[in-house]
């Protein structure tokens, strides 16, 4: 085995000793702004090591009505000079790089800034054609990078000497990048010779491929050995391979993705993977192929970060390519091209799956190249590794969807004050605004007609200033929602109306 370590047992030890308890507080972005130093986002410094964060997080700025010409700097210290984010439309095909798109029909800015690894806050100054500073309506992180409308992304199964030698799962792999598609390669790391991890370096020298583990011997749970399946063999990869951004921050390199063997899970493979670093648990199962399809085991919804086991829950693949052997999987160019779009309209994620051995042979088969082909290209759908895409959802949905913007201290509200959310009706997110005239323990929750609560946006000590939280209700049914703001002994509540 190639090794970039002397020592994989100490490598080990940094390892499984250097994870955080990422808890709903800590991950939480904060933000302030002044004249001089523009918009600051600021990420805890614990978080930012531990997960890097080097993927474009997409900031939605509200901007003044007949706003034009407007542009978007960026630095990471205040004693930096600014830099120019480049400018892009919606009608320019981009991914996943720093940019920033002005929306004057809609009157926001989406501003799409990645974090420095010397620096926890990023600065955003956005100004006019005279560059004047405009003062930022933060609106919140959007749901998907750049405001897309959907996502796309792919995982494939077991790489190792058999599947490798023989040329077919890299064939594979350049078929789908072919297509702009992004592979996250679930690797056995106890069966990679040094040609099979040179071969996988290759592959991920040449972009668009994210390595996951996918344990080292490819066991049935329980494994006779969880620590080595799991933790080893994402120091296998680590001390390896050469990882570039986004899997990268200066110097430290992040494998975000459990690819479960067999699909099998318990609760050891469950707290080691959160004590191991990883985001991201994908499991696997026979999916259901009935039409019209019903979202049994693979669904097109991100799982939910579970806070007592430091990572997202365990979740399936939405399809699998090809027809293995063991049954499930879908070769029907109607059934997939109507699945994908299904989900586009109902803005999810198209979670494709494949195994080399059941694909390769497909390679000539026109309903493998004429899907790709319809879910590639796309300027209104993101296009990203698995990992990345739960990367990005960590502060967006389950840590970000309660993100803050503090007021200048000279700008302290005078009263305690709950604002009617913007836009409402909505779907699938709003802002809402809330005032604060004295620090006290606060609560915004956001409950249904039956009185039930439903999504929990802010508890906890809240110090004098103007506040806004952006909801995302993707998960909720269209209807009537109440949301209650609680100061002390003090409460306000309004009404919005969800729509889809």
């Amino acid at each position: 085995m190639m090794s970039k370590v002397s020592s994989l047992s100490a490598a080990l030890f940094i390892l499984v000793s250097s994870t955080v308890a990422l808890s709903q507080q800590e991950a939480r972005l904060r933000l302030h702004f002044d004249s001089n130093s523009g918009l600051a986002i600021v990420i805890p410094h614990a978080v930012h090591e531990a997960y890097g964060f080097a993927y474009p997080m997409t900031y939605k700025i509200g901007i003044p009505v007949g706003s034009g010409e407007l542009s978007c700097c960026e630095r990471y210290l205040t004693a930096d000079s600014w830099i120019p984010i480049p400018t892009r439309t919606d009608t320019e095909f981009f991914n996943g790089i720093q940019v920033a798109r002005f929306d004057y029909a809609d009157n926001a800015a989406y501003i799409s800034a990645l974090f420095s690894p010397n620096s926890d806050t990023l600065f955003l100054n956005i100004t006019n054609q005279l560059g004047t500073t405009m003062v930022p309506n933060f609106q919140g992180v959007s749901r998907y990078y750049d405001n897309r409308r959907a996502v796309v992304t792919v995982t494939a199964d077991d790489w190792s000497d058999w599947v490798v030698a023989d040329g077919r799962f890299p064939t594979l792999v350049n078929l789908f990048r072919s297509y702009g598609l992004y592979t996250t390669i679930g690797v056995i790391t106890g069966d990679c010779s040094d040609q099979t991890w040179r071969a996988l370096q290759a592959e991920v020298d040449a972009g668009k491929v994210e390595v996951a583990s996918h344990s080292r011997t490819h066991p049935y749970v329980p494994y006779l050995n969880p620590t080595s399946e799991i933790a080893g063999s994402k120091s296998d990869i680590l001390s390896t391979l050469e990882i570039p951004p986004p899997f990268s921050a200066g110097r430290k390199e992040y494998v975000y993705t459990w690819i479960a063997p067999y699909g099998d899970y318990d609760t050891t493979v469950d707290s080691l993977l959160g004590t191991s670093g990883y985001l991201a648990a994908r499991l696997y199962a026979n999916l259901d192929t009935t039409n019209p399809r019903a979202y049994v085991y693979g669904d097109s919804t991100l799982a939910a970060w579970d806070e007592s086991r430091n990572h997202f829950s365990a979740f399936f693949p939405t399809v699998e390519l090809g027809a293995p052997s063991w049954g499930g999987g879908d070769t029907s160019l109607t059934s997939l091209n109507d699945l994908f779009d299904t989900i586009v309209a109902k803005g999810g994620v198209y979670h494709l799956m494949w195994h080399p051995q059941v694909i390769y042979d497909d390679r000539s088969k026109s309903y493998l190249a004429q899907h790709l082909s319809h879910i590639s290209g796309r300027g209104d759908i993101w296009y990203a590794n698995l990992g990345i895409v739960y990367l990005y959802h960590m502060l967006q949905a389950e840590n970000g969807s309660a993100v803050e913007a503090v007021a200048d201290a000279k700008n302290i509200p005078v009263s305690f004050n709950l604002l009617q959310n913007y836009p409402n009706p909505f779907n699938p997110s709003t802002t809402i605004a809330f005032d604060i005239a004295k620090g006290d323990k606060v609560m915004l929750a956001v409950y249904d007609v039956l009185g039930r609560r439903v999504e929990t946006l802010v508890n906890g000590y809240k110090s004098p200033g103007r506040y806004r939280v952006t909801f995302d209700a993707s998960r909720l049914v269209s209807g009537v929602y109440f949301y209650r703001l609680e100061c002390g002994s003090l409460v306000l509540t309004k009404k919005m109306l969800v729509i889809k």
